[in-house]
């Protein structure tokens, strides 16, 4: 979070229109913008042409050097519903070194009436502060990844060293201010890593002829031509890839199969970089050129889920959502049956003021999460805004320094800091603490939130089925109930601390935490309570009557019994916080729930697919000698077996977008967060970790 990213510095002519003084430059024509873009980059990229052709579910990813005002988006967006088939999907890639403020981005769209009804979705989803790394947002069958940061950095902060799954963008709008204004963007690593994001016979356009531009163009494999450029510019280039430089190596590639387990499979090579056209891309669906993605045929087409509580459901969803089958099975009678099934459930994320994965995953899980129940689940949830209360010295200088970067970045609508006297004209009752207020967030009806996730017609839901084996196969998985057996070409595993139960995923270093919760019933006083409370504990607004606060936190056990040692506990810390309401509490009987949680060392969640684990100890065992040896191979993972788990007490934050890391890692898709956060969720970096160590694991 010491990221110091600046919003873009706009003077607004007497005409209305924009112009960044940075830059001295304007966004768009005067003349017509919204023209402009359609001629340049959908016109000269054959659009309308191709994805009129396009087949029934196919994916056309779109790459873009400058976001702006998000112009060429909209544009593109508009163009897609009225020309490709209504189940094809559009993923636009876009990067900004300075993106506009929110308030900016309105005024800059209110120029085109046009496209107001796209407008509007986006101006509602546009993340509240704009911090380097990517931001996934979604529309349907439209969904926008706007990284934030200069250019090349960002395009290559997206790369994972494998063409397979980096090769993605169909056709490239190179947009961004004028060359001769702005040469620090047009740099040969631009291109190179423009290059590295292109599919075979991928096309560009872009409304300059500068010679920089088509020196790089040229280098990094594309040939060029030159048409006649929009209005009053002469000429303009556009071209396509033809020339494909193998992906380079820069660090050991352990996150990335090489192969499949010999253990029931036969071991595939990664095909031909020449053959990526009509090679399945790993795990996903069969590319098609620069024409998009056909979804079929494709390698997987059913996914079995382990595991229906919120990880479990939000990877339903998201593969769902894709045009996936989905079989979810759970042990328990219900959706949320297990560690997911608390009367309420926060929205909370603890951000950090230092930089690191910890820090940027919990800000863009946490942004992402509020999106994401706003879309899938507003009925069951409650955006009654979260004061986190700083309760002692320590989380006070912490949340100054998290209150001076969310200052920064006018970041108010995510949260902002507050007094103990605004705190508790917020909260409806007296606090004595000061805080960082959440006017987005609030907290969630678990169990209703994880069975409306699963209404959907590409999931089947088998409650009461316990899954206690995992056989892999020539053409998938098996897996083994008492009773019976069912088959799919991938499981993902989301059952928390039964994830280590299958054989293949023993080795993960999961740590259950039993945590009980209490429950009371509403006093004349506690009424008053308007929004989520949490600092030592936490306490949410009553609902049908009842007040849920706690919870405990016990390292290691595993018995589920309620405790009232452990309800007096919960009494203890809300009374540091709410003296009044613990004291009404504690005159009557309390309900309560006690559940484990599963977490993982570093605290991160774990997302991606399942390593052989002997492969990983003999592919990397040089790794004792030197943890910084580059080793070139890669191990053999358990073929199309993945894992989500790991989410600690912030499950209900973490899991949308950890769903959405793997639902990429699956389909092969970009990436929704950057490769090293991708990394630092990986399942195998702890075995990793420990060969750095010489440690045996």
């Amino acid at each position: 979070m010491s990221d110091k990213t600046h919003h873009a510095d706009i003077e607004w002519r007497d005409d209305g229109q924009p112009l960044s003084r940075a830059f001295d430059d304007i966004y768009f024509s005067t003349a017509s913008g919204l023209e402009e873009s359609r001629y340049v980059f959908l016109q000269q990229n054959d659009l309308p042409r191709r994805w009129a052709a396009l087949g029934d579910g196919a994916t056309f990813t779109v790459g873009e050097t400058g976001f702006g005002t998000g112009l060429n988006f909209l544009a593109a967006w508009d163009l897609w519903i009225r020309t490709a088939p209504a189940s094809a999907q559009l993923n636009f890639l876009s990067v900004e070194k300075y993106p506009l403020h929110p308030r900016d981005l309105r005024r800059a769209l209110a120029l085109w009436p046009q496209l107001q009804s796209l407008a509007e979705p986006l101006m509602d989803q546009y993340p509240p502060l704009l911090a380097t790394g990517a931001h996934r947002l979604h529309f349907g069958r439209v969904s926008l990844t706007l990284v934030i940061g200069e250019a090349s950095e960002a395009f290559r902060s997206l790369r994972l060293e494998d063409d397979s799954r980096d090769r993605q963008v169909d056709a490239w709008f190179l947009d961004g201010f004028a060359p001769a204004k702005n040469p620090a963007m047009w740099t040969p690593e631009l291109f190179e890593n423009i290059a590295a994001l292109s599919r075979p016979g991928a096309t560009f356009a872009t409304f300059t002829c500068a010679g920089l531009v088509r020196r790089g163009l040229k280098e990094a494999g594309f040939a060029l031509t030159k048409v006649p450029g929009f209005g009053r510019k002469r000429e303009m280039l556009r071209g396509e890839l033809e020339r494909i430089e193998p992906a380079k190596i820069s660090s050991t590639p352990w996150h990335l199969p090489g192969g499949q387990s010999d253990r029931g499979h036969r071991r595939m090579a990664a095909p031909p970089l020449l053959q990526l056209q009509d090679q399945a891309v790993v795990g996903a669906v069969r590319p098609g050129a620069a024409h998009g993605r056909d979804r079929s045929p494709r390698q997987t087409t059913k996914v079995s889920v382990i595991g229906a509580g919120i990880s479990g459901a939000t990877t339903a969803r998201a593969l769902a959502e894709r045009g996936l089958e989905v079989q979810v099975f759970d042990q328990g009678p219900q959706p949320g049956a297990g560690a997911s099934g608390n009367d309420q459930g926060i929205l909370y994320a603890k951000l950090s003021p230092k930089p690191g994965p910890n820090g940027d995953f919990n800000l863009h899980a946490l942004m992402y999460a509020l999106r994401y129940y706003r879309e899938y689940c507003a009925d069951n949830a409650h955006f009654c805004g979260l004061l986190q209360l700083a309760q002692n010295e320590k989380e006070q200088l912490l949340q100054q320094q998290i209150a001076d970067w969310l200052a920064f970045h006018k970041a108010e609508s995510l949260a902002r800091a507050v007094d103990a006297a605004e705190a508790s004209a917020i909260a409806g009752v007296p606090l004595d603490f000061a805080g960082l207020y959440f006017p987005a967030a609030g907290w969630l009806e678990p169990q209703k939130v994880c069975a409306t996730l699963l209404q959907h017609g590409n999931i089947q839901l088998h409650c009461g089925i316990k899954i206690e084996q995992l056989i892999a196969g020539e053409n998938g998985w098996r897996l083994r109930a008492p009773d019976k057996e069912y088959s799919a070409d991938a499981v993902i595993i989301c059952s928390a601390n039964g994830i280590r139960q299958f054989g293949q995923t023993a080795a993960l270093p999961l740590r259950p935490i039993r945590g009980q919760v209490s429950s009371a019933a509403a006093s004349t006083q506690s009424q008053q309570l308007k929004t989520t409370l949490c600092g030592e504990g936490y306490i949410a607004p009553a609902h049908n009557g009842q007040h849920s606060f706690g919870a405990t936190f016990k390292l290691k056990e595993t018995q589920t019994e309620l405790r009232e040692e452990e309800h007096r506990e919960n009494l203890d810390t809300l009374a540091e916080l709410l003296p009044q309401f613990a004291a009404d509490f504690a005159s009557q009987p309390l309900r309560g729930r006690a559940a484990l949680r599963a977490a993982t060392p570093d605290y991160l969640p774990m997302a991606g697919p399942v390593p052989d684990w002997d492969s990983i100890d003999s592919t990397y065992a040089d790794l004792r000698k030197n943890r910084k040896f580059l080793i070139p191979q890669r191990a053999n993972y358990q073929p199309g077996l993945y894992v989500l788990g790991g989410l600690g007490s912030r499950g209900f934050t973490y899991a949308p977008l950890a769903a959405e890391v793997l639902a990429a890692w699956l389909c092969g898709e970009v990436m929704p967060v950057s490769a090293e956060l991708a990394k630092a969720l990986h399942p195998a970096r702890f075995a990793i970790r420990d060969l750095g160590k010489n440690r045996r694991s």
